[in-house]
């Protein structure tokens, strides 16, 4: 009698863990952006700005860049303002109602990638938008917005990005390749390990 409570059990720990893992996954939208400078001329000094901001009262939600591949990663190089951050291995932005920037100062001609992670409440969404902006070295706008990204709730009720414009020639926007987060693969591996006590409790 005992065994089939502890086999149960373990056995309700496994999917519950699974589904932990499943639900975690499933707050973030991850998409991975790069931005082809070469339109604005090789070698020229400018400046990308990236923005990330939502409506007066709307939830909490926060645009993490990180894996930033082609930009100078010298502290020096970035300034962000507003309810931006530094985080470890890129930068966070809260979608405040105040503008929030992190402003790249660097050299043009290259290509720029980085993922971005936004993370809110599916169930209560209110409209945030990501955008980029190119300047050049006096910080005016080049050819207009190269990206405007709003984040909505899909059908399902689960939290998506929807391109509202995009420069074609400069940027691009996809679902990375999936790589599970070292959280779900815990929570996966215990899972996994009660699934397999178990099995070994029933032999």
């Amino acid at each position: 009698m005992q065994n089939k409570f502890i086999t149960r059990f373990l056995h309700s720990l496994a999917l519950l863990l699974a589904f932990g893992a499943s639900s975690s996954a499933m707050a973030d939208v991850v998409r991975l952006v790069t931005l082809d400078t070469a339109i604005y001329g090789a070698g020229r000094a400018g400046y990308l700005d990236f923005t990330f901001n939502g409506v007066d009262g709307a939830p909490a939600v926060t645009a993490t860049m990180s894996q930033l591949q082609g930009f100078d990663m010298d502290p020096a190089n970035f300034s962000p303002w507003g309810d931006a951050a530094a985080v470890p291995g890129g930068f966070a932005l809260l979608n405040t109602a105040t503008p929030n920037d992190v402003l790249y100062q660097g050299v043009f001609g290259g290509v720029f990638s980085f993922l971005l992670t936004v993370s809110g409440d599916p169930s209560a969404l209110m409209f945030s938008n990501f955008g980029v902006l190119a300047l050049d070295d006096t910080r005016l706008q080049i050819k207009g917005k190269v990206l405007d990204l709003m984040f909505v709730a899909a059908p399902d009720g689960s939290p998506d990005l929807q391109i509202l414009s995009i420069n074609d020639a400069v940027a691009t926007v996809a679902a990375p390749a999936a790589v599970p987060e070292p959280a779900s693969l815990a929570l996966a591996a215990l899972g996994l390990l009660a699934l397999a006590c178990a099995r070994r409790r029933r032999a």
